[in-house]
């Protein structure tokens, strides 16, 4: 390995660990604890080191916002994928929005603003919107395949993202008495609820 070669290594090694350091951070704090002070201290170096790689808190936690759509998107994709049913597929994508956001809380809360964070949603509009139209297309099965109408798959679309980003909400803010796991059995029942009603009216 060549010396540039092992610098650019160098770079993005500690690059990773900044984000990890944030992610560190959050999960023991919150959010709203999350300074570049304290993530150069985590990384050990200067702050001014960390603004070589972010210009900003904000570009730093557009970035993770990033890795969580696209980690969510993963899973929901891997979901879709595994089963030929779209009404079972759409069941295990349910299951699977819950598993991605219990499973990795800080990136979940700042990719939707929970725990105290704060910046322009609107840059993010593109990243979700890949996982709404995965959610379409399995939507859109479903009603033709009961010979339903499907121009308005994109509000069902919304309410079933509103009914599974909002229970995990309530879970996370601890209004739930069952915590994760009846957060995970109502948005079950959400799924379930929703497809019934569709495909019923």
């Amino acid at each position: 390995m060549g010396i540039k070669e092992r610098r650019q290594r160098q770079r993005e090694t500690l690059r990773s660990g900044i984000l990890a350091a944030a992610r560190e951070i959050a999960s023991a704090e919150g959010w709203r604890s999350v300074t570049i002070r304290k993530i150069a201290a985590r990384v050990e170096y200067s702050p001014p080191v960390i603004y070589e790689y972010f210009d900003s808190k904000e570009d730093l936690l557009l970035e993770l916002v990033r890795e969580g759509y696209a980690g969510q998107l993963r899973a929901i994709e891997k979901a879709r994928n595994s089963s030929n049913d779209p009404e079972e597929a759409l069941l295990a994508m349910a299951r699977a929005w819950c598993r991605f956001a219990f499973d990795s809380p800080d990136l979940y809360q700042v990719m939707y603003g929970l725990g105290g964070v704060s910046f322009p949603v609107m840059e993010l509009q593109k990243e979700g919107e890949k996982i709404a139209g995965t959610m379409a297309e399995v939507l859109e099965e479903i009603l033709v395949e009961n010979g339903k109408e499907t121009n308005d798959v994109w509000t069902k679309v919304t309410l079933a993202w509103g009914a599974f980003h909002g229970l995990v909400a309530l879970a996370m803010a601890g209004r739930l008495r069952g915590g994760n796991e009846e957060a995970e059995k109502l948005t079950d029942q959400a799924a379930r609820d929703l497809v019934t009603a569709w495909l019923a009216a």
